[in-house]
């Protein structure tokens, strides 16, 4: 994303707006942009490893869009980049996930229909009579951009903290493996035996 500026801890920018009204922003194609720390961002706190990290790089433009018969859409486009400090769920070791999304917002007065159409949208529809808080939007779209499960592409080395299996699926084991019913037969004609 060409807009951003280059990712660096010490440069934390502008502060998002609290209360910002959009509908205006987008007719008025405004451009922001700035830096926010982790520590401003609570509920995506929770769900990272650490506070130690850059800002939270981030850009907001409006504009509207052309529609034929129709008033023009006011719209808003949401750039975000970061490295969010995560645990590996197969290593257990600190590692960071990237992010670097832009999000179209369709402006409207009021929440939408969830209808297949509005599923299969391009773009979000994002309520907006109100002042929105841009910081609030910011955190959401980090945390919507969180994996479910966190994973390196490739784990660092682990040592002796994972044991790998002594043998392939090929190899058989050093033990012979026991079949759950592998008695079963001779038990069911002792029955038969007994009666």
């Amino acid at each position: 994303m060409s807009q951003l500026p280059a990712t660096n801890s010490a440069d934390k920018g502008a502060m998002p707006p609290r209360a910002l009204a959009l509908f205006d922003f987008a007719r008025s194609e405004g451009a922001l942009q700035g830096g926010v720390p982790l520590t401003d961002l609570p509920r995506l706190l929770e769900l990272l490893s650490s506070t130690q990290g850059a800002a939270v790089q981030w850009a907001l433009k409006g504009f509207e869009r052309e529609r034929i018969g129709m008033r023009p859409q006011a719209m808003v486009t949401l750039e975000v980049r970061a490295e969010l400090p995560l645990i590996c769920q197969r290593c257990l070791q600190e590692m960071r996930h990237p992010v670097d999304e832009a999000v179209d917002f369709r402006l409207v007065t009021a929440e939408p229909e969830l209808t297949q159409a509005e599923i299969e949208a391009e773009d979000e529809a994002l309520p907006a009579v109100r002042p929105v808080d841009v910081l609030s939007l910011i955190e959401d779209q980090l945390i919507l951009a969180l994996p479910s499960v966190p994973m390196h592409d490739r784990c660092p080395s682990q040592g002796e903290s994972v044991a790998a299996p002594t043998h392939t699926l090929n190899e058989p084991s050093a033990e012979p493996r026991q079949h759950p019913f592998a008695n079963l037969r001779e038990l069911i004609e002792g029955e038969k035996k007994n009666r």
